[in-house]
């Protein structure tokens, strides 16, 4: 007896731990500065140091991220956001898709480069039941956004992002609330089995932590 229960131990010490800020094997780790010219140097010298590298539970890379440097803030109140501080039309930051993705909405993405932009789903009969917040990440092709300063109008962002997803909506990737402030950055799943990658922004009145769902589309 006294030897099955070494050899239990054993065993038991030797499986390894899962990741930091991972589960079921999807791991979130970082990275170094955005350095890929395909990006202009006006957009790269508005983002962070550092980035993150989404990984799949096969090890294979999803995503890549790099977020803004300083990002504007507003102390305007909006019904049904979770994330009013945030400026709208501001940039959020730079994602890089490895292969094909798609969209909250269930439309298609290339693989690429796209800007981040934060925005508002409209308050109308297109939109209803699509997400139970109004907070939206836009996507937009990277060498069609041209000033990282500039904070967009909902028009003029929509109509870029549409570019994006070559339909008459735009690309929208949903904010939701964090689980928890620890352990930040670190991927977790929703009752949907969303895939949420939950990590801190910095906004110009301090750091924020938002959750931006990565993978998963809406039932609606």
């Amino acid at each position: 007896m006294l030897i099955r229960t070494l050899v239990a131990l054993v065993l038991f010490a030797s499986v390894p731990a899962a990741p930091a800020g991972s589960f079921d094997g999807y791991k979130v780790e970082s990275i170094d500065a955005l350095a890929d010219a395909k990006v202009p140097d006006v957009i790269r010298k508005a983002l962070d140091t550092k980035g993150l590298r989404l990984l799949n539970e096969s090890g294979k890379q999803y995503c890549e991220i790099w977020f803004a440097k300083s990002i504007s803030s507003t102390s305007a109140e909006v019904q049904g956001a979770n994330y009013a501080q945030i400026a709208e039309g501001a940039l959020i930051g730079v994602i890089k898709f490895a292969s094909d993705a798609v969209d909250f909405r269930g439309q298609g993405l290339k693989a690429g480069f796209y800007t981040l932009r934060y925005g508002l789903i409209l308050q109308d009969g297109n939109h209803l039941g699509v997400s139970d917040a109004r907070d939206f990440l836009l996507a937009s092709p990277v060498a069609e956004d041209k000033d990282p300063t500039v904070q967009l109008k909902t028009e003029d962002l929509y109509k870029l992002s549409r570019i994006a997803s070559g339909t008459g909506h735009p690309s929208v990737w949903s904010l939701v609330p964090v689980s928890s402030d620890e352990g930040l950055p670190k991927t977790v799943k929703n009752e949907r089995e969303h895939v949420i990658l939950e990590t801190k922004i910095h906004l110009k009145s301090g750091d924020l932590p938002i959750g931006l769902i990565v993978m998963g589309k809406t039932e609606g």
